[in-house]
Protein backbone atom coordinates (compact mmCIF):
# COMPACT_ATOMS: atom_id res chain seq x y z
CA UNK A 1 0.00 0.00 0.00
CA UNK A 2 1.43 3.47 -1.00
CA UNK A 3 0.09 7.28 -0.70
CA UNK A 4 1.70 9.44 -3.92
CA UNK A 5 1.20 12.55 -4.53
CA UNK A 6 0.53 13.34 -7.99
CA UNK A 7 0.50 17.43 -7.53
CA UNK A 8 1.44 19.51 -5.04
CA UNK A 9 -0.35 22.38 -3.91
CA UNK A 10 -0.29 25.29 -6.05
CA UNK A 11 0.13 28.12 -3.15
CA UNK A 12 1.71 27.57 0.31
CA UNK A 13 -0.53 28.22 3.87
CA UNK A 14 1.25 31.41 4.22
CA UNK A 15 2.71 33.86 1.82
CA UNK A 16 5.79 35.48 2.11
CA UNK A 17 4.60 38.46 3.51
CA UNK A 18 2.82 37.17 6.18
CA UNK A 19 5.74 35.08 7.16
CA UNK A 20 8.48 38.48 7.32
CA UNK A 21 5.53 40.34 8.62
CA UNK A 22 6.02 37.54 11.70
CA UNK A 23 9.66 37.48 11.61
CA UNK A 24 9.96 41.05 11.38
CA UNK A 25 11.91 41.04 8.55
CA UNK A 26 12.65 44.18 6.72
CA UNK A 27 13.66 45.09 3.17
CA UNK A 28 16.94 43.78 4.05
CA UNK A 29 16.58 40.08 3.06
CA UNK A 30 15.94 41.15 -0.62
CA UNK A 31 18.24 41.29 -3.64
CA UNK A 32 18.24 44.91 -4.15
CA UNK A 33 17.43 46.71 -7.36
CA UNK A 34 20.09 47.19 -9.38
CA UNK A 35 22.30 50.29 -10.71
CA UNK A 36 21.84 51.81 -14.03
CA UNK A 37 23.07 50.35 -17.42
CA UNK A 38 25.28 52.57 -19.62
CA UNK A 39 23.53 53.36 -23.51
CA UNK A 40 24.59 54.86 -26.63
CA UNK A 41 24.26 54.69 -29.98
CA UNK A 42 25.71 51.93 -32.00
CA UNK A 43 26.72 51.51 -35.26
CA UNK A 44 24.82 50.67 -38.87
CA UNK A 45 20.98 50.51 -39.06
CA UNK A 46 18.52 48.99 -36.64
CA UNK A 47 14.90 48.15 -35.33
CA UNK A 48 14.63 50.82 -32.73
CA UNK A 49 12.48 53.35 -33.45
CA UNK A 50 13.61 57.21 -33.97
CA UNK A 51 13.00 59.12 -30.57
CA UNK A 52 14.32 59.61 -27.26
CA UNK A 53 14.73 56.00 -24.82
CA UNK A 54 15.66 55.29 -21.61
CA UNK A 55 17.14 51.51 -20.02
CA UNK A 56 16.73 49.79 -16.76
CA UNK A 57 17.42 46.61 -15.48
CA UNK A 58 15.75 44.14 -12.62
CA UNK A 59 17.24 41.11 -10.61
CA UNK A 60 15.46 37.74 -10.91
CA UNK A 61 16.24 35.09 -8.20
CA UNK A 62 14.38 31.98 -7.83
CA UNK A 63 11.62 33.43 -5.54
CA UNK A 64 10.99 36.84 -7.94
CA UNK A 65 12.08 40.32 -9.41
CA UNK A 66 13.46 43.11 -8.02
CA UNK A 67 11.59 46.55 -8.35
CA UNK A 68 12.68 48.41 -11.36
CA UNK A 69 16.23 49.97 -10.90
CA UNK A 70 17.70 52.94 -12.03
CA UNK A 71 17.11 54.06 -15.44
CA UNK A 72 20.05 55.11 -17.95
CA UNK A 73 20.35 58.58 -19.68
CA UNK A 74 18.33 59.48 -23.15
CA UNK A 75 19.66 57.90 -26.00
CA UNK A 76 18.01 59.56 -29.01
CA UNK A 77 17.67 57.78 -32.25
CA UNK A 78 17.39 60.30 -35.33
CA UNK A 79 17.05 57.59 -38.70
CA UNK A 80 16.89 54.33 -37.50
CA UNK A 81 17.79 53.80 -41.39
CA UNK A 82 21.66 54.95 -40.16
CA UNK A 83 21.87 54.46 -36.44
CA UNK A 84 19.19 52.13 -35.56
CA UNK A 85 21.07 50.10 -32.57
CA UNK A 86 21.76 50.72 -28.99
CA UNK A 87 24.43 49.98 -27.15
CA UNK A 88 24.21 48.78 -23.42
CA UNK A 89 27.27 48.37 -21.56
CA UNK A 90 28.06 48.22 -17.82
CA UNK A 91 24.32 45.94 -17.29
CA UNK A 92 24.73 45.52 -13.60
CA UNK A 93 25.48 42.01 -11.80
CA UNK A 94 23.57 40.86 -8.95
CA UNK A 95 24.22 38.57 -5.57
CA UNK A 96 24.76 34.97 -5.22
CA UNK A 97 20.75 34.53 -5.64
CA UNK A 98 20.27 35.98 -8.83
CA UNK A 99 19.95 34.02 -11.70
CA UNK A 100 18.95 36.09 -14.67
CA UNK A 101 18.47 40.15 -15.15
CA UNK A 102 15.58 41.45 -17.23
CA UNK A 103 16.23 44.74 -19.49
CA UNK A 104 13.65 47.33 -19.90
CA UNK A 105 12.89 50.15 -22.03
CA UNK A 106 10.81 53.26 -22.99
CA UNK A 107 9.27 53.36 -26.38
CA UNK A 108 9.89 56.43 -28.27
CA UNK A 109 9.98 59.33 -25.97
CA UNK A 110 7.91 57.45 -23.50
CA UNK A 111 7.96 57.12 -20.06
CA UNK A 112 6.72 54.17 -19.24
CA UNK A 113 9.56 50.71 -19.52
CA UNK A 114 8.38 47.78 -21.16
CA UNK A 115 10.20 44.66 -21.02
CA UNK A 116 12.93 44.36 -23.60
CA UNK A 117 14.61 41.22 -23.02
CA UNK A 118 15.60 38.68 -20.30
CA UNK A 119 19.69 37.73 -19.37
CA UNK A 120 19.33 34.15 -18.92
CA UNK A 121 22.72 34.48 -16.70
CA UNK A 122 24.71 36.19 -14.17
CA UNK A 123 27.93 37.16 -16.43
CA UNK A 124 27.02 39.24 -19.57
CA UNK A 125 27.38 43.19 -19.03
CA UNK A 126 26.64 44.30 -22.47
CA UNK A 127 23.50 43.80 -25.20
CA UNK A 128 22.73 45.23 -28.13
CA UNK A 129 19.08 46.45 -28.82
CA UNK A 130 17.69 46.29 -32.12
CA UNK A 131 14.20 46.04 -31.02
CA UNK A 132 11.27 47.91 -32.57
CA UNK A 133 8.80 49.38 -29.82
CA UNK A 134 5.89 47.07 -31.29
CA UNK A 135 8.40 44.34 -29.66
CA UNK A 136 8.27 45.44 -26.03
CA UNK A 137 6.48 43.73 -23.60
CA UNK A 138 5.40 43.89 -19.76
CA UNK A 139 6.04 46.80 -17.63
CA UNK A 140 8.80 46.50 -15.04
CA UNK A 141 7.33 45.65 -11.86
CA UNK A 142 7.08 48.22 -8.95
CA UNK A 143 7.17 45.63 -6.03
CA UNK A 144 10.84 43.70 -4.90
CA UNK A 145 9.82 39.93 -4.94
CA UNK A 146 13.05 38.56 -4.37
CA UNK A 147 13.09 37.79 -0.88
CA UNK A 148 15.19 35.02 0.86
CA UNK A 149 15.10 32.02 -0.67
CA UNK A 150 15.45 30.00 2.73
CA UNK A 151 11.98 31.29 3.92
CA UNK A 152 10.06 29.70 0.54
CA UNK A 153 11.93 26.89 1.95
CA UNK A 154 10.94 26.91 5.33
CA UNK A 155 7.11 27.66 4.79
CA UNK A 156 7.31 24.57 2.79
CA UNK A 157 8.81 22.19 5.18
CA UNK A 158 6.47 23.43 7.88
CA UNK A 159 4.04 22.96 5.26
CA UNK A 160 4.92 19.14 5.14
CA UNK A 161 5.26 18.94 8.72
CA UNK A 162 1.88 20.04 9.73
CA UNK A 163 0.42 18.10 7.11
CA UNK A 164 2.57 15.31 8.52
CA UNK A 165 1.37 15.46 12.32
CA UNK A 166 -2.28 15.64 11.70
CA UNK A 167 -2.29 13.50 8.63
CA UNK A 168 -4.70 15.59 6.14
CA UNK A 169 -3.77 17.82 3.41
CA UNK A 170 -4.02 21.11 4.12
CA UNK A 171 -4.11 23.26 0.57
CA UNK A 172 -5.31 21.72 -2.42
CA UNK A 173 -3.48 18.74 -3.98
CA UNK A 174 -3.70 15.70 -5.85
CA UNK A 175 -3.15 12.38 -3.89
CA UNK A 176 -3.33 8.97 -5.29
CA UNK A 177 -4.08 5.46 -2.86
CA UNK A 178 -2.54 2.41 -3.95
CA UNK A 179 -3.42 -0.88 -3.08
CA UNK A 180 -3.52 -3.97 -3.34
CA UNK A 181 -6.81 -5.33 -3.73
CA UNK A 182 -10.23 -3.75 -3.15
CA UNK A 183 -11.55 -3.94 0.29
CA UNK A 184 -14.41 -5.92 1.18
CA UNK A 185 -16.40 -3.24 1.68
CA UNK A 186 -15.63 0.34 2.60
CA UNK A 187 -12.66 1.76 1.45
CA UNK A 188 -11.35 5.30 4.01
CA UNK A 189 -9.23 7.83 2.36
CA UNK A 190 -6.51 9.23 4.08
CA UNK A 191 -5.17 12.90 4.21
CA UNK A 192 -8.91 14.27 4.42
CA UNK A 193 -10.50 16.78 3.66
CA UNK A 194 -11.31 14.22 0.66
CA UNK A 195 -12.90 16.66 -1.97
CA UNK A 196 -13.61 14.88 -5.01
CA UNK A 197 -12.80 11.68 -6.75
CA UNK A 198 -10.66 11.98 -9.82
CA UNK A 199 -11.11 8.10 -10.78
CA UNK A 200 -10.85 4.36 -9.62
CA UNK A 201 -8.62 2.14 -11.89
CA UNK A 202 -7.66 -1.87 -11.51
CA UNK A 203 -6.17 -4.46 -12.59
CA UNK A 204 -8.84 -7.19 -13.94
CA UNK A 205 -8.16 -10.87 -13.78
CA UNK A 206 -6.79 -11.10 -17.39
CA UNK A 207 -4.00 -8.51 -16.72
CA UNK A 208 -5.99 -4.95 -18.00
CA UNK A 209 -5.79 -2.22 -16.65
CA UNK A 210 -9.64 -0.85 -16.46
CA UNK A 211 -11.38 2.19 -15.22
CA UNK A 212 -14.30 1.79 -12.83
CA UNK A 213 -17.19 3.77 -13.85
CA UNK A 214 -17.95 6.68 -11.11
CA UNK A 215 -21.80 4.94 -11.55
CA UNK A 216 -19.99 1.70 -9.64
CA UNK A 217 -19.37 3.48 -6.02
CA UNK A 218 -20.33 6.46 -4.00
CA UNK A 219 -17.97 8.66 -2.04
CA UNK A 220 -19.00 9.79 1.07
CA UNK A 221 -16.39 13.35 1.31
CA UNK A 222 -18.41 14.79 4.61
CA UNK A 223 -16.31 12.29 7.38
CA UNK A 224 -12.83 12.38 8.45
CA UNK A 225 -11.16 10.15 6.82
CA UNK A 226 -13.52 10.44 3.41
CA UNK A 227 -14.80 6.98 2.05
CA UNK A 228 -16.41 5.32 -0.73
CA UNK A 229 -18.44 2.04 -1.02
CA UNK A 230 -19.47 0.16 -4.12
CA UNK A 231 -22.46 1.80 -5.16
CA UNK A 232 -26.31 -0.11 -4.32
CA UNK A 233 -26.44 -3.36 -4.77
CA UNK A 234 -22.95 -3.40 -6.42
CA UNK A 235 -19.38 -5.29 -5.28
CA UNK A 236 -15.80 -3.97 -5.99
CA UNK A 237 -14.43 -5.43 -8.91
CA UNK A 238 -12.47 -8.96 -8.82
CA UNK A 239 -8.68 -7.49 -9.51
CA UNK A 240 -5.60 -10.04 -10.58
CA UNK A 241 -4.04 -11.21 -7.65
CA UNK A 242 -0.30 -8.78 -7.79
CA UNK A 243 0.68 -5.70 -5.96
CA UNK A 244 -0.46 -2.25 -6.72
CA UNK A 245 -3.49 -3.86 -8.28
CA UNK A 246 -5.99 -0.45 -7.60
CA UNK A 247 -4.89 2.82 -7.74
CA UNK A 248 -7.67 5.74 -6.57
CA UNK A 249 -7.12 9.28 -7.48
CA UNK A 250 -8.90 11.89 -5.67
CA UNK A 251 -8.09 15.86 -4.59
CA UNK A 252 -8.33 16.72 -1.16
CA UNK A 253 -7.35 19.32 1.60
CA UNK A 254 -9.15 22.46 3.27
CA UNK A 255 -9.10 24.50 -0.42
CA UNK A 256 -6.86 27.66 -0.88
CA UNK A 257 -4.63 29.29 1.77
CA UNK A 258 -7.94 30.88 3.56
CA UNK A 259 -9.79 28.08 4.21
CA UNK A 260 -6.91 26.84 6.93
CA UNK A 261 -7.53 27.31 10.49
CA UNK A 262 -5.67 29.65 12.35
CA UNK A 263 -4.32 27.05 14.65
CA UNK A 264 -2.61 25.41 11.83
CA UNK A 265 -0.98 28.32 10.54
CA UNK A 266 0.27 29.72 14.12
CA UNK A 267 2.06 26.40 14.42
CA UNK A 268 3.82 26.73 11.06
CA UNK A 269 4.28 30.47 11.90
CA UNK A 270 6.00 29.20 15.20
CA UNK A 271 8.36 26.28 13.43
CA UNK A 272 9.22 28.62 10.52
CA UNK A 273 10.63 31.54 13.44
CA UNK A 274 12.79 28.44 15.00
CA UNK A 275 14.18 27.51 11.86
CA UNK A 276 14.85 30.75 11.12
CA UNK A 277 16.68 31.72 14.73
CA UNK A 278 18.27 28.67 14.56
CA UNK A 279 20.36 27.84 11.76
CA UNK A 280 22.22 24.79 13.33
CA UNK A 281 20.80 21.44 14.92
CA UNK A 282 22.59 22.65 17.86
CA UNK A 283 23.45 26.12 19.95
CA UNK A 284 25.93 26.17 22.40
CA UNK A 285 26.34 29.20 24.61
CA UNK A 286 27.50 29.18 28.04
CA UNK A 287 25.78 33.20 29.05
CA UNK A 288 22.48 32.03 27.35
CA UNK A 289 19.62 29.57 29.27
CA UNK A 290 17.51 28.42 25.90
CA UNK A 291 14.30 28.38 27.60
CA UNK A 292 11.80 26.02 25.46
CA UNK A 293 7.98 26.43 24.97
CA UNK A 294 6.26 23.68 26.64
CA UNK A 295 5.71 21.04 23.75
CA UNK A 296 2.10 20.23 24.75
CA UNK A 297 1.41 24.18 23.97
CA UNK A 298 3.43 24.50 20.48
CA UNK A 299 2.25 20.90 19.52
CA UNK A 300 -0.95 21.56 21.23
CA UNK A 301 -1.95 24.15 18.67
CA UNK A 302 -2.31 20.84 15.96
CA UNK A 303 -4.09 18.47 18.26
CA UNK A 304 -7.59 19.65 17.26
CA UNK A 305 -6.67 18.73 13.95
CA UNK A 306 -5.05 15.51 14.05
CA UNK A 307 -6.79 12.18 12.04
CA UNK A 308 -6.02 9.50 14.25
CA UNK A 309 -6.06 6.70 11.19
CA UNK A 310 -3.47 6.53 8.37
CA UNK A 311 -0.04 7.15 9.14
CA UNK A 312 0.89 6.95 5.65
CA UNK A 313 4.13 8.96 4.21
CA UNK A 314 3.02 10.67 1.11
CA UNK A 315 5.53 9.67 -1.80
Amino acid sequence: MALIQISGPATEPLTLAEVKAHLRIDAGNQEPAPVAPVAALGAGPGGVDNGAHRYLVTFVTGAGETQAGAHSGAVSVVDKTVNGIVALTAIPLGGSAVTARKLYRTAANGTAYLLLATIANNSATTYNDSSPDSALGAGAPNANTTDDPLLSMLIYSARVAAETITRRALVTQTLELVLDRFPCWEMSIPRPALQSVTSITYVDTDGATQVLAPTGYLVDPSGEPGRLTPAFGLIWPVTRYQMNAVRVRYVAGYGDASAIPAGIKTWMLMRIATLWENRSEVSIDSRITLVELPADFVDGLLDPYRVEDFAWAVQ
